[in-house]
């Protein structure tokens, strides 16, 4: 138990710095108080609803909350003597809490004022899925490889494998590719495209067991041996749409925040000094 307070004491340390200077509604219900510091309980909502999802439901027994309580009293405490002590007027608490409030009225006014306005259809959600090039079959290769240095090394080892010898032993004995050298030239599954072109080009040619001619790719000589194909179907709509319409709302928002941001410009002035941002202006 005695964890679990620590932790929430300790993330709530800073964050009580956001309440300087609030004036508190007679509708707020008091839960504690600390000097002429009220915690509230919409203050006590609002840090719950903080926590992430799993969190929140680890804090619903009454003795999570009132160590939730009691770390918001510790927090409180030290921000009092904290402010006592005329640390609430460093310049660098002052920036903080200033990007705490920026930050805070940005994500609330999109909320409000944005995300309202934009919705995603049925079709356009069925769109993204035909047409983004992201979501498709893919295919996956299991290969093998023998990395040489020299076209010489690499000729002679070609000649001993089309002799008869062993692949997974010429890769153990003669491979400079400490991944796989092990595992007798043997790699992980890899999808198609992921590689260098020649050594794509030379895989797109090769059938089931077939071994490659020596294929140069960036300053090392390659043998490759395809193991296996697999094909791996695109999932289904249905099973994607919900990443979709998020992916479609979030990219809607951003146009629409940008679109609004453009607008204000021409209402509020601006004054920007880039030039102060150089070293030498420092």
């Amino acid at each position: 138990m005695r964890k679990v307070s620590t932790f929430i004491f300790g993330i709530l340390l800073f964050s009580t710095l956001i309440s300087v200077g609030r004036a508190y509604g007679a509708e707020d219900e008091i839960l504690a108080k600390v000097g002429n510091e009220a915690i509230t309980r919409l203050d006590f909502e609002t840090r719950l609803k903080s926590f992430p999802p799993a969190a929140q439901a680890g804090l619903n027994d009454f003795e999570k909350r009132k160590q939730l309580l009691d770390s918001m009293i510790k927090s409180r405490l030290l921000f009092v003597e904290g402010n006592d002590k005329g640390l609430t007027e460093k310049a660098d608490i002052k920036a903080k809490l200033r990007m705490m409030r920026d930050d805070s009225i940005t994500q609330e006014y999109v909320r409000a004022y944005i995300e309202s306005k934009v919705q995603v259809s049925e079709e356009e959600a069925e769109k993204y899925y035909n047409t983004n090039p992201e979501i498709r079959d893919r295919e996956y290769l299991k290969v093998s490889q023998i990395v040489l240095g020299s076209e010489e090394e690499a000729k002679r080892i070609l000649e001993r494998l089309k002799k008869g010898e062993n692949f997974k032993k010429l890769a153990r004995e003669h491979s400079m590719d400490p991944a796989s050298k092990h595992m007798g030239g043997e790699l992980e599954w890899l999808e198609k495209g992921k590689r260098e072109k020649e050594i794509e080009e030379t895989l797109a040619k090769l059938e089931k067991g077939g071994v490659s001619d020596i294929v140069k790719a960036n300053g090392k000589y390659y043998i490759l041996k395809l193991d296996e194909r697999n094909t791996v179907p695109k999932p289904p709509y249905l099973k994607m749409k919900d990443d979709i319409v998020r992916r479609l709302r979030y990219e809607k928002i951003a146009d629409l925040a940008e679109k609004e941001v453009e607008a204000l410009k021409k209402r509020i002035t601006v004054e920007v000094f880039y030039d102060k941002l150089k070293p030498e202006a420092k």
